[in-house]
C-alpha cells in the first residue's frame, strides 16, 4: 500500500517535516479531486486528515520496532543496554538487637542516632556520618568526642527525645545506627533506611562494640588497627607505672543530684573501668556486682582509695550554677577523712566515653595524674 509506506516514513520525520508533507500531499490531491465529488472542501480536509492519522498510527505502531527507554539510549550512543543498567548495590545480612536486617556491604550515608557509645566508634573507623544526635544538658554535646569532629554534621535530635524523622529522611541515609531505646520508632526508621539497633547492656564492652560497628560498616581491619594502637598505649602506661600497679588503689565516682549522693559502677560496665582493668590498676569498686549503685554521701569512706577520680556530669543544673567548681564540696567533714583528700589526690575528670576516641582521653588522664604527678 503506497500511502501506508509514505506515512511510515512520515512517522520518522520531525514534526515540522510532517506538517510540510501533509500540506504538500493535501493540496496536490485537492487539485486532482473535484470539489463536486466530495461534500465540501472542509469535509474533504477532515476526511483526509482522519485517513492520514489512522495510517500513521498503524504504520508507527505495527510496523516500527518498539524500543524501551534503555534501548533507545543504548542505540543512540552505540552502547549495550546492559552497560547502562544501574550497578546493583552489594548487600549483607547482619544480626542486631531486634533481629536481622539486610544492609549495604559498604554504607556511604550513615545516620547515627546516638552521641558517644556508637558515634565514637563510627568516627574512629573513619566514617563521617551525614546526621547525628547530641546530648542536650550534658557537659559535652558529644561525650568523649572533640566537637570539631562533628562541627558541620547536621543534628537530627537530642538524646532523651525522639529524633526528627523528617530531617533523617532529607539526609537520604543508606544505614541508620542507634540503641534499643529507639525500638518504638524502629518500624518508621526502617521505612527510611535499613536500621541496626544495639543493646548497650548486652554489648557494654567498648572493644566488643567497636568490632561490631566495624563489622556493620565493613571496617573490621581498621578496628583491629585501632585496638592494636590501644594496647600499645596500655602497655606503655603499665611500664611507666611500674610498682604502682601493685600498690596504688583507684576509686571512681559520679557526683549526682545536689552532691549529697553519688553513683558507682561495676568495673566492667563502663569504658573507664575496662581501661583501668586493662592497665592492671586496682579499682576499689572491683567487687561490685550491680551495674550501678546509688549511695549516700555517708558511705563514701567505703570508696576511699589512694587516688579519687570524680565525674560531675550528672549533677543538677542548679547545683552546677551555684557551684561552678564542685570539688570544694570536699571540704565537708566527711570528705576530709578520705585518704585521697589528705594526699591531694582528688581529680575531676570527664570519663563518660564510648569508644577508642574517648578511651585515649582516659589514658591521657592516667598518664597525667598517675605518672607525671608521681
Amino acid at each position: 500500500m503506497p500511502l501506508l509506506l509514505v506515512v511510515k516514513g512520515v512517522c520518522l520525520l520531525t514534526f515540522t517535516k510532517v506538517l510540510w508533507v501533509v500540506h504538500t500531499v493535501f493540496f496536490s490531491l485537492r487539485r486532482l479531486w473535484q470539489p463536486r465529488q466530495i461534500l465540501s472542501n472542509y469535509k474533504f480536509l477532515a476526511f483526509f486528515l482522519t485517513i492520514v492519522a489512522v495510517l500513521a498510527i498503524a504504520a508507527c505502531n505495527n510496523n516500527t520496532p518498539q524500543l524501551n527507554r534503555g534501548q533507545i539510549s543504548a542505540t543512540a550512543i552505540g552502547t549495550d543496554k546492559s552497560a547502562l543498567a544501574p550497578t546493583p548495590i552489594e548487600t549483607k545480612v547482619v544480626s542486631h538487637a531486634l533481629g536481622q536486617v539486610e544492609i549495604p556491604l559498604k554504607p556511604q550515608r550513615v545516620v547515627v542516632l546516638e552521641e558517644n557509645l556508637i558515634l565514637d566508634s563510627v568516627l574512629a573507623l573513619g566514617v563521617k556520618p551525614v546526621g547525628v544526635m547530641s546530648c542536650r544538658g550534658c557537659e559535652e554535646n558529644f561525650r568523649g568526642i572533640p566537637s570539631d569532629l562533628l562541627a558541620d554534621i547536621p543534628v537530627v535530635g537530642n538524646i532523651g527525645s525522639q529524633p526528627s524523622l523528617e530531617k533523617i529522611l532529607s539526609l537520604k541515609p543508606d544505614l541508620i545506627l542507634g540503641l534499643t531505646w529507639l525500638k518504638s520508632s524502629y518500624k518508621l526508621l526502617s521505612d527510611i533506611a535499613p536500621t541496626v539497633l544495639i543493646d548497650f547492656p548486652s554489648m557494654h564492652d567498648f572493644k566488643e562494640r567497636l568490632r561490631y560497628v566495624a563489622q556493620v560498616l565493613g571496617k573490621s581491619d581498621r578496628a583491629e588497627e585501632l585496638l592494636t594502637q590501644y594496647q600499645d598505649r596500655i602497655q606503655k602506661l603499665r611500664q611507666q607505672l611500674g610498682k604502682q600497679l601493685e600498690t596504688r588503689t583507684i576509686s571512681v565516682i559520679y557526683l549526682a543530684g545536689s552532691a549529697d549522693i553519688f553513683y558507682t559502677y561495676r568495673p566492667d560496665f563502663l569504658a573507664f573501668g575496662q581501661i583501668i582493668s586493662d592497665v592492671g590498676l586496682r579499682l576499689i569498686q572491683q567487687n561490685q556486682k550491680e551495674p550501678q549503685l546509688t549511695l549516700s554521701i555517708e558511705v563514701l569512706p567505703k570508696s576511699d582509695a589512694d587516688v579519687l577520680f570524680i565525674m560531675t556530669e550528672l549533677l543538677t543544673k542548679d547545683f552546677k550554677k551555684a557551684n561552678p567548681e564542685p570539688l570544694p564540696f570536699l571540704q565537708k567533714p566527711i570528705w576530709s577523712t578520705l585518704k585521697a583528700v589528705k594526699n591531694k589526690q582528688v581529680y575531676k575528670v570527664n570519663w563518660t566515653v564510648g569508644g577508642p576516641i574517648g578511651a585515649n582521653r582516659i589514658i591521657d588522664d592516667l598518664f597525667k595524674y598517675l605518672v607525671k604527678a608521681s
